[in-house]
């Protein structure tokens, strides 16, 4: 199990320093499903230090968010999609990775916060599951985070996203709804 935990932290990495197609999974999905579950997550938590800490963790995250998209780099690859979307390449470079890190030692951290004794082990396995949910589309829809996990994921993948959006108005194109199709024949 050590050698294949090590294997996807490393393909985990690689991809990061690697360009790889944008899509509307990372950057529309992702925050639109964990806003959504961010609501209902929140819906059972009823307290002042939960309400102070959202705050908090919103900040955080929109700041990690910031920071993961400051050295991104766009390559257009000058080639149109089957729904006429420019296919557009994103190499996330080191301040991805970081903010990713952080993240992860935030939700470490609030584990503790609320009582959890974690140790070596128990790090090394979330660390897994985050891998593992940062890579599989299946593992991340399968996961079932706490509340203040949602939480972080809406404010660091929404402003990764916006700000992806607003500095490259490319992307926009890249990730807008299909096209429908209509017929243009007259009568």
């Amino acid at each position: 199990m050590t050698i294949f935990v090590i294997l996807l932290i490393y393909k985990f990495i690689k991809g990061t320093f690697e360009y790889e197609k944008v899509t509307r999974f990372e950057l529309i999905i992702i925050p639109v499903y964990s806003a959504i579950m961010m609501a209902l997550s929140l819906e059972n938590v009823r307290s002042l230090t939960a309400a102070g800490l959202t705050i908090i963790l919103l900040i955080l995250g929109a700041s990690i968010g910031f920071l993961q998209a400051s050295k991104t780099q766009i390559k257009d690859t000058n080639k149109l999609d089957s729904h006429q979307r420019p296919i557009l390449k994103i190499k996330r470079n080191w301040p991805y990775l970081v903010g990713w890190l952080v993240s992860f030692a935030i939700g470490i951290s609030v584990e503790v916060f609320y009582g959890a004794h974690i140790n070596a082990t128990e790090i090394s396995h979330e660390l897994f599951e985050e891998v593992l949910k940062d890579l599989s589309t299946i593992a991340f829809f399968r996961s079932h985070n706490a509340w203040f996990i949602w939480v972080l994921n809406v404010a660091t993948s929404f402003t990764y996203g916006a700000c992806l959006m607003v500095r490259y108005p490319k992307i926009r194109e890249a990730v807008r709804r299909k096209n429908k199709v209509t017929n243009t024949r007259s009568y």
